[in-house]
């Protein structure tokens, strides 16, 4: 029976080794968070992402009684910012704001991308989505969808649209191509130098989501032509959809949340359980309905899926849109 004593000896060790590790998880569990959380938005401030994360930090700050810094990290339409949550350690203590630009676009915009948004991230869930809308400053002469589609045909080399993710570029791309409409993009870091060239009149119209461009629409210098959406926003009942006009026209985008690939899974599950829990709370329901997001009921496991679908689709709509990978 001598030859017995060694296997029966190492399974003890590894009952050992697997107990202190589960015992060491759960702790790490219990204790979790003990100091602050920092959460990565890949754009500047002032976009959507931005103002999401924001609401949820204070949501967060509530909950656990830690605090929750925004690290604002711009830079290559999202890349620099991702790649830095996937280089970032896995403890609990780092999370993305994740968005339809960092998630699938960029793989499509750009010829490499530093991180596989599948294998480098561990997706925690969706806020919502929501959609775009189209601006043009007041007494530009444009006051309608058509209008713009005229002007730019009458002035090809004078119409120019601002872009700081893919939801501003592709929605004024597919517009291009949808219309007809000859218009240039420029590229930008944040939405606010964007918008400092829009009232300068170097840009002639800016594809904004909802959630900044209310402040826009509110400030009375601009004219919101028409949403993104296949249908009205509702706190903007006078505003057309685009497709009004030109039917088929379409694209909206999400926001969601992930950490780095190998984060614990009870850490996981309790970024999941606050993420769910934050969906149910009427205050920040409320927020999320003023900012323009229509809340996410996709579970875990089903947004991760969604991501993986929209690779594809914003895949399909930048090759439609005929833009090359740069």
């Amino acid at each position: 029976m001598k030859h017995l004593r060694i296997p029966f000896v190492q399974w003890l060790f590894c009952v050992a080794c697997a107990l202190l590790v589960l015992t060491g998880f759960n702790a790490q569990a219990q204790n979790y968070p003990n100091k602050p959380i920092r959460l990565v938005v890949p754009f500047g401030p002032g976009g959507s992402g931005d103002i999401t994360a924001r609401a949820f930090a204070q949501y967060l700050e509530a909950q656990t009684k830690q605090s929750v810094v925004i690290d604002n990290r711009a830079g290559a339409n999202g890349i620099l910012g991702t790649e830095a949550v996937k280089n970032a350690p896995a403890d609990g203590y780092t999370m993305l704001l994740t968005t339809n630009t960092t998630l699938a676009a960029n793989l499509s915009l750009y010829k490499k991308v530093p991180y596989d948004p599948l294998k480098d991230l561990d997706h925690v869930g969706m806020f919502g989505t929501a959609a775009s809308v189209a601006l043009v400053l007041k007494g530009s002469g444009i006051n309608s969808v058509a209008d713009l589609v005229s002007y730019a045909k009458a002035n090809p080399d004078k119409m120019f649209f601002g872009h700081y993710n893919s939801a501003s570029q592709m929605t004024a791309e597919m517009f291009r191509v949808k219309t007809g409409a000859p218009m240039t993009g420029v590229p930008y870091k944040a939405i606010g130098s964007a918008l400092q060239d829009f009232y300068g009149k170097q840009l002639q119209v800016m594809f904004i989501e909802y959630l900044p461009a209310m402040a826009q629409i509110d400030n009375g210098k601009v004219l919101a032509l028409g949403v993104t959406a296949p249908t009205r926003f509702k706190a903007w009942p006078n505003v057309p959809a685009i497709a009004e006009t030109y039917p088929g026209y379409e694209l909206g985008f999400f926001l969601g949340l992930a950490a780095p690939a190998g984060t614990p899974p009870e850490l996981m599950k309790k970024m999941e359980g606050w993420l769910s829990a934050a969906l149910k709370d009427e205050g920040f329901l409320a927020r999320l309905n003023q900012l323009g997001l229509e809340p996410s009921k996709l579970s875990r496991a089903e947004y991760t899926k969604f991501v993986g679908s929209e690779i594809s689709r914003w895949a399909q709509v930048i090759k439609d849109a005929g833009v090359q990978p740069e």
